[in-house]
């Protein structure tokens, strides 16, 4: 189960405000604004409240902690703090460079990277990347073809 590898509960602890509701018992005040309808779900909100990105349902260990590198650099990224959110990208593709959530790192890794740099080459070095090694991907198909 993923919320008892120690990894996990470590990370959990250390980087983030938990709060868990439940789906039938929690108030309907308090689960409908969320707009969760599945459990369990995770939401990555900022110190206002605002959610930033979810996840839902269950994943292993390794895409769990992938995971949580996306929704906090997601976070980073409304609050203007691309450097803190490429860090985190890059960590979440060296610990897992291969896997299932790589590809999408690698998507939001060029946005983050375009946002700190402002610079379409450097953007699209990390986004040729993606294209290269996830060709099929559906984040490789969000990529814009680059007009030059």
């Amino acid at each position: 189960m993923t919320y008892s590898d120690t990894t996990v509960q470590r990370e959990l602890s250390e980087r983030f405000i938990l709060l868990k509701l439940d789906l039938f018992k929690s108030p309907r005040n308090v689960m409908r604004p969320l707009n969760v309808i599945w459990t369990p779900t995770l939401l990555f909100a900022d110190r206002r409240g605002t959610i930033h990105y979810r996840s839902v349902n269950f994943l292993p260990p390794r895409e769990f902690l992938t995971v949580l590198d996306i929704g906090e650099s997601h976070v980073d990224l409304r609050w203007t703090r691309a450097d803190d959110a490429i860090k985190r990208l890059r960590g979440a593709l060296e610990r897992d460079p291969d896997g299932k959530l790589a590809d999408e790192v690698l998507y939001w890794l060029g946005i983050a990277t375009y946002l700190k740099t402002h610079s379409n080459d450097e953007m699209y070095r990390v986004w040729h990347q993606l294209q290269e090694r996830f060709p099929d991907s559906i984040w490789a198909a969000r990529i814009p073809r680059r007009v030059w």
